[in-house]
């Protein structure tokens, strides 16, 4: 090997960084700079779409207890009337008010027909615009009160019907 200051052939080299500049030197011209940190590759982030997927693997392969009580919001039963009625109360048109949420006039048509379940986006638009609220809370009721253990069985069934 050659060392890069002096140009010896030497057995070995060290790398060495002298004014900013990485070099590989012998052990005598190893004095003029300082012994440079070794590099460890640093490990890539995961791109955005697969950690995406992986989340929602994660999710979907937790179990869920039926048997415990669990909170979820959603879209109430008459959101088109709902709608409508907040739209007519404002004095707005159905073109009026698809252009305020900037959504097309059949989209809007459809919804308040009930032809159409608005998405989460649309919904938060109509009730930001209309001052209503379209989803509510939830509460999924475990599957079975008062079991005596945590499965279900033939008796559990019997004794709910009994009730």
């Amino acid at each position: 090997m050659i060392c890069e200051l002096c140009g010896k052939n030497v057995t070995f080299t060290r790398k060495v960084t002298i004014e900013g500049v990485q070099l590989e030197v012998c052990a005598e011209c190893a004095k003029f700079g300082i012994e440079a940190k070794k590099q460890v590759p640093k490990e890539e982030a995961p791109k955005p779409v697969i950690a995406q997927r992986l989340e929602v693997r994660e999710r979907r392969s937790r179990s869920v207890d039926v048997l415990e009580a669990t909170e979820r919001e959603e879209l109430v039963d008459d959101f088109a009337v709902r709608i409508r009625d907040a739209r007519s109360k404002k004095g707005m048109t159905q073109k009026d008010l698809a252009m305020k949420i900037n959504e097309r006039l059949t989209v809007l048509g459809k919804i308040e027909t009930g032809d159409m379940r608005p998405d989460d986006k649309i919904i938060g638009k109509l009730e930001r615009e209309l001052g209503i609220k379209l989803k509510e809370k939830v509460v999924d009721t475990p599957v079975a009160k008062g079991m005596s253990s945590s499965t279900l069985t033939l008796a559990d069934l019997i004794n709910m019907q009994k009730d």
